[in-house]
């Protein structure tokens, strides 16, 4: 038992939820507030991208308004907090700049827990410096209906055996959330309701902006 002393008692454990959050749902928050419960955080970092590098979206919202929405979702929630880094640096938002960026402000020695769905497993090994990252920050994958939660042959061979067995340890499984931002924007366009799949905050802002609507 600790007695208080040590020094893992001031390292924090961050973690980092990425994404275009275009718009943030229900599906969103339920993750998050599981691995936090799972992986004890001190704090979540939910972190809008600019521009996602690999994936296109030919109806992302201004990245304000999505950084405005993930604010209000998560008003009143002590460990969840949004950051605008990727947003302020503008241009294409590489992970392993923004984990470079986090590590530099709350300290080298805090433990980084990166964040993603089992569909962003499969996309890692095209990372931009994975191998890198993979030694900034741990990797927490969380299930996707659909999605594999096994890593490649060739991440395996980037990242290393150590690495792999680090992210099978750290996998947190979730009852399936069959909700999505593309489902959510669909349905805006087409007029139809999206209560309970959004915060009440996040649909009274769709409609404020006129977000998501052709018409």
């Amino acid at each position: 038992m600790s007695n208080g002393n040590s020094s893992d008692q001031h390292r924090k454990r961050i973690g980092i939820l990425g994404g275009t959050f275009n718009p943030i749902h229900l599906g969103h928050l339920i993750l998050a507030e599981e691995v936090c419960k799972n992986h004890h955080l001190s704090k979540l970092l939910f972190m809008p991208a600019y521009i996602p590098p690999h994936k296109y979206v030919n109806d992302l919202a201004d990245p304000h308004h999505r950084f405005q929405m993930i604010k209000a979702a998560i008003s009143g929630i002590s460990k969840f907090e949004v950051s605008d880094l990727e947003i302020i640096r503008k241009g294409k938002s590489y992970t392993i700049d923004t984990i470079q960026e986090i590590l530099s402000h709350y300290g080298e020695d805090d433990k980084i827990f990166l964040i993603m769905g089992a569909d962003s497993l499969n996309e890692l090994e095209l990372w931009k410096n994975i191998k890198r990252l993979s030694q900034l920050c741990h990797f927490v994958i969380v299930n996707r209906p659909g999605f594999k939660t096994e890593a490649s042959t060739r991440l395996v061979e980037i990242i290393g055996s150590d690495n792999i067995l680090d992210i099978e340890r750290l996998r947190v499984e979730i009852s399936p959330v069959d909700i999505s931002s593309t489902n959510i924007r669909e349905r805006v366009n087409d007029g139809i309701q999206i209560k309970g799949l959004v915060p009440e905050c996040v649909e009274a802002y769709i409609k404020k902006h006129n977000l998501y609507s052709s018409a």
